[in-house]
């Protein structure tokens, strides 16, 4: 059985950083005593948005426009994921965790 999607992001047990995605040794001190941190939504400010009306990927054809954004997690994180909904700079969105088509994770800004 496969996991349930989630926003995995580390914390590191030596300097508190939480980094996004998981590495082999924290980005800020370089300890690796990291612990695993999931949940399937977060909560953030969305940094930047754009829409892509052309894409050389097959499978993200039928699906544009496309909306993608920069989410500021208030965990510490900047994540990249799709936007659909038309937020403002500075918004508030929740970034949720689904199953892309292909079996990834993939995260959207609501």
């Amino acid at each position: 059985m496969t996991a349930a999607p989630a926003i995995r992001l580390q914390r590191c047990d030596a300097c508190a950083h939480v980094q996004y995605p998981a590495r082999a040794c924290c980005e800020a001190c370089l300890s690796d005593r990291l612990a695993a941190i999931g949940a399937d939504a977060a909560a953030g400010v969305l940094l930047a948005r754009t829409v892509l009306h052309h894409s050389n990927e097959e499978k993200f054809r039928a699906k544009l426009p496309l909306g993608v954004g920069l989410v500021a997690l208030d965990e510490g994180p900047v994540v990249v994921c799709f936007a659909p909904a038309p937020h403002a700079i500075g918004d508030r969105v929740t970034v949720r965790a689904s199953r892309g088509d292909d079996g990834r994770t993939v995260l959207t800004a609501e």
